[in-house]
């Protein structure tokens, strides 16, 4: 009986652990959860982390960031936890192309950056392409 028991523990605490994980490993700066998966590196994921301290972006107040990159094209693909307003606003996505621009430059070497507006589950409301 005992060893039934431990065996349901076992799988409980690993089905938790995987479920956690979805997102990707986290990594926090400032505030700022920094979430990436590994189709990335770990340093990629420091020096976008790095970056958003320097521009303020991770400024205490608690967001939500995932990077990941998308095999078929080979671009990064920064994806943002945004509210509803911000991913239906025209302003804000001039915003998001302009972060997509400044990451290429600033983080990646010039390499294409697509952003991703998402709910809170990191589900992709609106795709921006790199251009």
């Amino acid at each position: 009986m005992k060893k039934i028991i431990t065996l349901i523990c076992f799988v409980f605490a690993f089905t938790l652990i995987i479920s956690c994980s979805g997102y990707g490993k986290k990594i926090v700066f400032n505030g700022t959860e920094v979430y990436y998966t590994s189709q990335v590196e770990k340093k990629d994921a420091e020096k976008l982390g790095a970056f958003l301290v320097r521009s303020e972006f991770a400024n205490g107040k608690g967001k939500s960031v995932q990077l990941t990159k998308n095999e078929e094209n080979n671009h990064f693909v920064f994806r943002m936890v945004v509210n509803e307003e911000a991913a239906k606003s025209d302003m804000y996505e001039i915003l998001f192309k302009a972060m997509a621009i400044q990451l290429s430059d600033s983080v990646f070497n010039a390499s294409p950056v697509d952003f991703h507006v998402c709910d809170d589950r990191f589900n992709t409301l609106k795709e921006l392409a790199f251009r």
